[in-house]
């Protein structure tokens, strides 16, 4: 097919990911990767307290939904927040494979927040964290969201504040 009339929309979508801009920039992409169903439950929860301040935000289960959706919904948004169980010591394999994508198509210029869950010792945050500053222009949030097994009033505090930081990004 050759493109015929107006060729400002496809001219401006080439310049928006020929330099990695967001086509969305105040979305907010909620990606989690859960085992028992505890992460994902915490990630619905910031996706509403996000949507309650007045974000629009896009739910990504990275168990259930194939990666390239994940990956598409990473470039089109301006902000993400990673929702990772520890998987004995190490991310759980779908966060990883995400990250594995967004790294080998050179993601770059985003916000990305993070929630992690580990009942003994959480360590996806840290395990993101260094995944993400092997790439460009990324700013983590300074607020990181611990959960142990199951959210609580603790966890929810952490998400108040994460959510508070990364909607005034």
């Amino acid at each position: 097919p050759v493109l015929t009339g107006d060729l400002g929309k496809y001219l401006n979508y080439y310049d928006i990911w020929s330099s990695y801009k967001p086509e969305e920039p105040e979305k907010i992409l909620v990606a989690s990767a859960s085992i028992h169903g505890h992460t994902r439950a915490a990630a619905h929860l910031m996706a509403e307290k996000l949507r309650a301040k007045g974000a629009k935000v896009v739910e990504v289960d990275l168990t259930r939904t194939d990666v390239s959706y994940a990956v598409t919904e990473a470039f089109r948004c301006g902000k993400i927040v990673l929702a990772c169980a520890t998987y004995d010591g190490f991310l759980f394999p779908p966060m990883e494979n995400l990250l594995t994508h967004l790294k080998t198509k050179s993601f770059q210029n985003r916000t990305v927040g993070l929630m992690e869950n580990g009942t003994w010792a959480p360590m996806a945050a840290k395990l993101m964290r260094a995944e993400l500053e092997s790439m460009k222009n990324i700013t983590v949030c300074e607020n990181v969201v611990t959960i142990r097994s199951a959210a609580n009033a603790a966890a929810e505090a952490q998400m108040d504040a994460l959510a508070a930081e990364i909607v005034a990004k």
